[in-house]
């Protein structure tokens, strides 16, 4: 028996209304849970770029210490010592990659001179190319690296990824993008 267009029509409807409850239903049941995973990428991404070590104990220990600041379009973390003077800076960026928006932040010593580390809280690249960028070794290589001569590139202990050009110059850009903007704007600040 053949049915028609109306019944399929009808019936892609009904399906695609009970999936749109069920997922919608799930999203508001673990919309806290969701909330509290995303706060903690984010503490753990601001740690990862101030070089600061940490287990998933203490890291609301660790942020005791760190005040987020909002000030127009900059927003930053500072981690102060003991007599309020600024040793780390996490600086938030947001840039284009090949595929998607990437968005982090990048750390820089309270001196201005040199990058702590880089890490990512959102990236959707290619998986195995791309997507690399989220792997220990690639953010590394950031550490310690002198903003003093601008702009950074890659070469000299720096290293692109094979397969991935144009994320890793998307990467190089939003570094020297943030560095010459929001990390010059917060030095200005000081």
């Amino acid at each position: 028996m053949k049915k028609g267009y109306l019944y399929t029509i009808v019936f892609m409807f009904i399906v695609a209304l009970v999936f749109t409850t069920v997922l919608a239903s799930v999203n508001a049941i673990f919309k806290s849970r969701i909330l509290t995973n995303e706060q903690l990428i984010e503490k753990k991404a601001v740690l990862n770029a101030m070089s600061i070590t940490y287990n998933d104990n203490e890291i609301d220990k660790l942020f005791a210490n760190i005040e987020e600041v909002k000030k127009d379009n900059l927003v930053y973390y500072a981690l102060t010592d003991g007599s309020n003077q600024i040793e780390k800076y996490a600086v938030y960026f947001e840039g284009s990659g090949l595929w998607s928006t990437l968005t982090g932040y990048i750390g820089v010593g309270g001196n201005f001179k040199t990058l702590l580390g880089i890490d990512f809280t959102s990236q959707n690249e290619t998986p195995g190319l791309g997507g690399r960028i989220e792997e220990e070794w690639f953010k590394v290589q950031f550490k310690g690296v002198s903003i003093s001569d601008l702009p950074l590139t890659y070469g000299n202990g720096i290293d692109a990824i094979t397969g991935a050009t144009l994320t890793s110059k998307s990467v190089m850009k939003i570094i020297n993008d943030t560095i010459n903007n929001q990390v010059k704007e917060l030095e200005a600040m000081k």
